[in-house]
């Protein structure tokens, strides 16, 4: 929860919820609002993560921007799809963040492509939790702005790898010194994960095996480096090419949208690919970009990404620039 009317912005309440639970959320949001009225909506600022999303770095002719079709032409031939009129596209400066307008030579640009069908089914669920979304957005966006932040703040010298491991894909990009690259999607999350888990640790279903990885054991630990092999086989293969491709070094991983009982996995993973683990700074990160939570020593790194959506609210500190 945030006030708004508060510079910095200040946050006195955050709660990581389980994917799926609609109880569980509903039940959060009464506890935490007790006094609203029942038929009074939050106004709230999402994001969300669906699926089918592009974010691509693409070699782009800026001046054919002022057709109404070229860039959905692109998100066509990415997503292999016949049509993206339902779909909303926009075409991003891959290091700073800002829409490319149609002037200039060809250059890379950071294609972002949403379709309309998962806005349309998350509307009715935050209605029913008592949710009114001013604003929905991809979420993956503002956390790669987020990283860039910190990485500008500290002065990190080379690449950052960024993770997001979903249940069935992970989706990496890498922050280099000009922006943003966008490697093929990695076929294996979470699901590979658990099913080398039930083999490994005998465990009778993926239930049980997601059970234990989420309460690892030293027994469970000890196994970490087979239980991440299938991810790593593809990913390290990933870092190699965009470190030959652009001859910058990749110094660091960092390991988005793991729940926070399974952000052991990320030291595990970042180690079997020969990077450091990268761990936000939030005592210094926080201020500069305006916000401020009652418990710092609370968060953990998948709280970066949300709170890189709130941030967009917030005034940044200039001090810091």
């Amino acid at each position: 929860m945030l006030d708004c009317a508060e510079k910095p912005l200040k946050l006195d309440r955050f709660a990581e919820l389980p994917i799926g639970d609609g109880t569980a959320i509903a039940e959060w949001f009464q506890e935490s609002f007790p006094d609203r009225d029942a038929k009074r909506y939050l106004p709230a600022y999402c994001g969300f993560h669906p699926p089918a999303r592009i974010i691509s770095r693409e070699a782009v002719n800026l001046r054919r921007l002022n057709e109404s079709a070229y860039l959905q032409s692109l998100v066509c031939e990415h997503a292999k799809i016949e049509s993206a009129a339902d779909w909303q596209v926009c075409l991003l400066h891959p290091a700073e963040g800002s829409l490319l307008t149609a002037e200039g030579a060809p250059r890379a640009g950071l294609l972002i492509g949403v379709p309309d069908e998962p806005a349309r089914e998350i509307q009715p669920l935050l209605l029913t939790w008592g949710v009114f979304p001013r604003r929905l957005e991809l979420g993956t966006v503002p956390m790669l702005g987020g990283l860039a932040r910190h990485l500008e703040l500290n002065s990190y010298p080379n690449a950052l790898v960024v993770c997001e491991i979903s249940y069935t894909q992970t989706r990496a990009y890498f922050l280099a010194k000009d922006g943003v690259y966008t490697p093929a999607h990695l076929p294996h999350g979470l699901q590979s994960i658990e099913e080398i888990a039930m083999k490994e640790l005998g465990a009778p279903d993926l239930a049980t095996a997601r059970q234990q990885l989420e309460d690892p054991s030293e027994i469970v630990r000890a196994h970490g480096r087979r239980l991440v092999r299938v991810l790593a086989r593809h990913l390290r293969p990933a870092v190699d090419y965009f470190e030959m491709q652009t001859g910058q070094r990749s110094g660091a991983l960092f390991c988005a949208q793991l729940p926070s009982r399974l952000t052991w996995l990320g030291q595990i993973l970042s180690s079997a690919v020969d990077l450091e683990l990268f761990s936000p700074d939030f005592s210094t990160w926080l201020p500069a970009v305006g916000l401020q939570v009652t418990d710092p020593a609370a968060l953990g790194p998948s709280w970066l990404q949300p709170l890189s959506l709130v941030a967009q609210l917030a005034p940044a500190d200039e001090s810091t620039s």
